[in-house]
């Protein structure tokens, strides 16, 4: 009887195995996807290259983030070019400028670098949340791995178990 326990066990064990062997399988694809996409969003903008490698998995992710850094960059942009305008030293640089094409082409210069700097707070801002979901997602591997090592041993275990048992009820002959 405890031969058919053991051989159920066994048979229990495997298909645990192979279940965590598939989540792990899941998780470093997971895993993968994310290192791929922080790198493509590390510069804070998204070239079509990057568009083009990106992970199915993380596609939606990126096109929303493209909109919300572009959004969010032109919004701190615009925001703090105003605050900037309003200070005494750049109204007389300002005015110091004779050409009003040179004064279109000095403001259009300070809020493109301005809106660089939105994009990079904004790629630094999402790097950071990838950052968190990559350690969760290594902690949830190795808490993974652990159980696969668990019950690699109890699988040892539980053979050994059906070996012996399957030597008690072994038929002897007497020759």
């Amino acid at each position: 009887m405890s031969l058919l326990i053991f051989a159920y066990r066994k048979l229990e064990i495997i298909r645990q195995k192979n279940d965590l062997n598939y989540k792990l399988m899941a998780m470093n694809r997971k895993i993968h996807d994310l290192q791929q996409y922080a790198s493509n969003i590390a510069d804070g903008a998204i070239s079509m290259s990057d568009m083009m490698n990106t992970p199915a998995s993380m596609f939606n992710r990126q096109l929303m983030f493209m909109t919300y850094a572009h959004n969010g960059a032109l919004m701190g942009a615009q925001q703090n070019m105003q605050m900037l305008m309003t200070m005494p030293h750049m109204q007389a640089q300002m005015n110091q400028m004779q050409d009003p094409n040179m004064k279109m082409m000095y403001q259009n210069w300070i809020f493109k670098n301005l809106y660089n700097q939105e994009r990079q707070k904004a790629g630094r801002a999402e790097e950071k949340l990838l950052n968190q979901q990559e350690q969760e997602l290594q902690k949830e591997k190795a808490k993974l791995e652990t159980r696969l090592k668990l019950l690699e041993a109890e699988y040892d275990a539980v053979k050994q178990g059906e070996d012996k048992s399957a030597q008690f009820w072994k038929p002897e002959y007497v020759a």
